[in-house]
């Protein structure tokens, strides 16, 4: 970066403008929100419903995901599942130690919460697989009674694509009030 002097400040503050402003909202088509038993929220066009053999390629685990949405060739993916046994004072600090724990090698850069009803909490993080770094969001919020577990994650390498649009699938879940339609 260039040192600047007194004459640039205008110059820096357009162009810290430019660098903190709010990315535009998406168009939200109909067809892309997903509802779900106790909420709705808008999963982008690129993810389409996995089915169970798909999951079972990419989770090697007896405890696969409910939903699974991927993107065409399967680089990036969102699950969703109900937990039990949550910490709601801090739904995620448990899978962060878990996390840790599980392999040294994870690296968590944030934790916060979005939105208020539901109030979703999330948790930023590296991980590494067999092919290398993988980026992913975890974020967990209470629908009703249950509360979900959804994680988002791609190649380390395409984070910078993929992060706004995280942040405002996140900001787009809804609790749906009237379960009985």
């Amino acid at each position: 970066m260039d040192r600047i002097n007194e004459d640039d400040i205008d110059c820096f503050l357009l162009q810290m403008e430019q660098v903190f402003a709010a990315l535009p909202e998406r168009e939200k088509r109909q067809e892309d929100w997903r509802h779900f038993s106790g909420f709705t929220m808008w999963i982008p066009a690129a993810f389409h419903l996995a089915d169970r053999e798909t999951a079972e390629e990419i989770f090697w685990s007896e405890n696969l995901p409910d939903k699974v949405f991927l993107t065409e060739g399967n680089t990036a993916g969102i699950t969703l599942q109900e937990i039990e046994g949550v910490n709601e004072a801090d739904p995620v600090a448990d899978i962060r130690k878990l996390l840790e724990k599980s392999d040294d090698r994870t690296v968590c850069y944030d934790a916060g919460e979005e939105g208020d009803r539901p109030k979703v909490h999330w948790l930023e993080y590296k991980s590494f697989a067999a092919d290398g770094r993988v980026y992913n969001v975890l974020f967990a919020f209470q629908a009703g009674k249950d509360w979900i577990l959804g994680t988002f994650y791609c190649p380390f390498e395409d984070y910078g694509q993929w992060k706004p649009t995280v942040w405002e699938i996140m900001r787009t879940i809804k609790e749906d009030m009237d379960e009985g339609i």
